[in-house]
């Protein structure tokens, strides 16, 4: 296995060019069922559709050869993902571990793919079935250390999460995801001075070729925004985050987020909003992610650019007519979100703020970090407060508002829309 363990090591790290390191390992190799396993998972790992082609050839090169029992079931849930199942591939990926609970390559996708449908329960339930076993090197322990405090941080329970992501680094002090998951439990528990600090101290370990590495200074800036530092703030995005854009519609998120924490402080961002808007055009899929489609529908709107908004809803509103679950979550949480976010731009704030409280209950299923989807609690009391200020009227709360506009009342509970896994179809992509 030593032909594709460091690749495999600095996959689950997130640092390096994991299939670039796989480039010798061909059909005749020994390894290269194992490697055609790498390449596909990180081509799932990385939630594009860019990486779509780098998958289904990883699949085709394996099929009709003879591989084992457990490849046979990661290049399954690799398959589930390529044709638009991201719910099968996530069972599949933790039927693995029921299996093989040392297989952390499984751990890290099945982590992946519930953080992309925002299913932070079972994020908890599979990393704490694996914490269990306490399988593995020192090393592979800290490892699955760092995933749990990310997903532990997720659902609440922020000290805990603090405490197990500095338990991980003590193993792997260079760790980007374990430097992250600390980052990620201090965001979450309201402590942006100390997430500050921990951040500078741990520089050298996050600020280094890495995957982690825009997203670790966009934890930095937004504590900084939150001290009232906006100076630095606007250094990081200028010199970090706004650079990485033009390749990566995840940092363009990153981006955005940033952005509107730094308007609502008064910052004149215009000139950058039409960056980021910029990047999402050239970078995204529409309706392959909820929450990458808000994200580009906020930056558009703030840039202005009512033409480029207006493509990515005609392109939501095709999505919508499918019947897969992107289009479940085009109907049910993206159509929703871009008539919200457009109600704000124009300065309906009342019908913004109406349609935001009622989207609060599926936010989650966005996917993403709740503290990534903060930003759009941040638009849903600017758009109240906004709406006070102009009107005069005593403060309301979202509930109040959400009753008074029925009209937009669009409020599900989860059993009504994210069907069971059985009743998903599945959507081949060319």
């Amino acid at each position: 296995m030593q032909a594709t363990s460091l690749a495999l090591d600095h996959l689950l790290r997130a640092i390096g060019d994991p299939v670039a390191e796989l480039r010798d390992i061909g059909p005749g190799h020994a390894e290269f069922d194992r490697a055609q396993t790498i390449r596909a998972a990180a081509g799932v790992l990385a939630k594009i559709t860019d990486a779509f082609p780098a998958i289904a050839q990883a699949i085709q090169t394996a099929d009709g050869r003879r591989v084992s029992p457990r490849i046979r079931v990661h290049l399954a849930a690799a398959e589930a993902w390529l044709s638009g199942n991201p719910v099968l591939a996530a069972e599949n990926y933790s039927s693995i571990l029921n299996r093989w609970p040392r297989d952390l390559l499984a751990l890290r996708l099945a982590l992946s793919c519930y953080f992309f449908l925002g299913w932070h329960d079972r994020l908890c339930t599979v990393v704490e079935e694996v914490i269990s076993a306490r399988a593995g090197s020192r090393r592979d322990f800290g490892f699955v250390l760092a995933m749990a405090s990310f997903v532990h941080a997720e659902n609440g329970d922020f000290a805990y999460a603090e405490a197990l992501g500095r338990k991980a680094l003590e193993g792997d002090p260079a760790c980007p995801l374990g430097v992250h998951a600390v980052a990620h439990a201090i965001a979450e528990s309201g402590r942006p001075r100390d997430g500050a600090q921990w951040m500078r101290d741990q520089v050298a370990h996050w600020a280094t070729p890495s995957r982690m590495r825009t997203h670790n200074a966009w934890h930095l800036a937004m504590f900084d925004a939150e001290e009232g530092n906006i100076a630095s703030a606007l250094g990081i995005l200028d010199g970090w985050l706004l650079p990485a854009t033009a390749a990566s519609q995840l940092d363009a998120c990153d981006a955005a987020a940033l952005l509107w924490r730094l308007a609502t402080d008064g910052v004149d961002v215009k000139g950058r909003w039409c960056r980021v808007s910029d990047a999402f055009e050239r970078t995204m899929t529409p309706g392959f992610w909820p929450y990458v489609d808000l994200h580009a529908a906020l930056a558009h709107l703030s840039a202005g650019r009512k033409a480029q908004f207006q493509r990515l809803d005609h392109a939501i509103k095709r999505c919508a007519q499918g019947n897969d679950y992107a289009a479940l979550r085009a109907r049910h949480i993206t159509r929703p979100g871009l008539r919200a976010l457009d109600a704000w731009a124009q300065g309906r704030y009342v019908e913004a703020a109406g349609l935001l409280a009622n989207l609060r209950p599926v936010l989650d299923h966005v996917g993403g970090s709740r503290v990534q989807l903060e930003v759009f609690t941040s638009i849903e009391d600017e758009a109240r407060r906004r709406h006070r200020d102009r009107h005069g009227d005593p403060p309301r709360s979202a509930e109040e508002i959400a009753q008074a506009l029925p009209f937009v009342n669009m409020k599900r509970t989860e059993g009504d829309f994210f069907r069971p896994l059985e009743a998903i179809p599945s959507r081949k992509v060319a």
